[in-house]
């Protein structure tokens, strides 16, 4: 990510908070033009994916149901400028200026300011709106953690030379096998 090492590297894939909570720290700078800080920018993915989300929970037993219920309303359905998501997507949630992220709503991240100058000025808001087609639950099992966890194992035994590429895309398929009883076929 800082463009150091002995080969240069394409580009990364990964969710919407890679960007700030991982990729700018890691890229030698702070600003534009120090390490590859500036140097970046999002585009549609060849494969659209979806991992997770983040979760509001109350208790069923609440003594404060109407309040309780109007917060929620307010973290997840809020779109204008007083709401949560618009104050996290434009970096003003604290009444500062700061990381400005990707939000659940398209509605209002199609009406902020993302852009950034790690991206070297691009809106990143411009290729996450559309993504968001992608962004749906109907595929997701019990499995997939664990899955995930088979499968970047077996890549960085593969990234390490510790296995060739068919040998870590077979023990990924039987590490799946032999714990989950569920087959991998690819």
């Amino acid at each position: 990510m800082q463009g150091a090492g002995d080969k240069e590297v394409l580009g990364f894939y990964g969710p919407a908070w890679l960007i700030n909570y991982v990729m700018a720290g890691n890229s030698g700078g702070e600003k534009p033009g120090e390490g590859t800080y500036g140097d970046w920018a999002v585009c549609a993915p060849n494969v659209g994916f979806f991992w997770g989300g983040t979760w509001v929970l109350a208790n069923k037993d609440t003594k404060n149901a109407d309040a309780v219920a109007e917060l929620i309303k307010w973290i997840t359905l809020d779109p204008s400028e007083d709401g949560l998501q618009y104050g996290w997507a434009n970096g003003t949630w604290s009444g500062e200026q700061g990381t400005k992220d990707t939000v659940a709503s398209g509605t209002v991240m199609a009406k902020s300011n993302g852009e950034l100058d790690f991206l070297g000025g691009q809106n990143m808001f411009d290729v996450f709106v559309p993504a968001n087609a992608y962004a749906n639950g109907t595929n997701l099992t019990q499995y997939d953690e664990t899955i995930n966890t088979y499968f970047r194992d077996a890549v960085r035994q593969y990234t390490a030379g510790e296995l060739s590429r068919d040998d870590a895309l077979t023990a990924f398929k039987t590490n799946v096998a032999d714990n989950l009883d569920v087959e991998v076929d690819f």
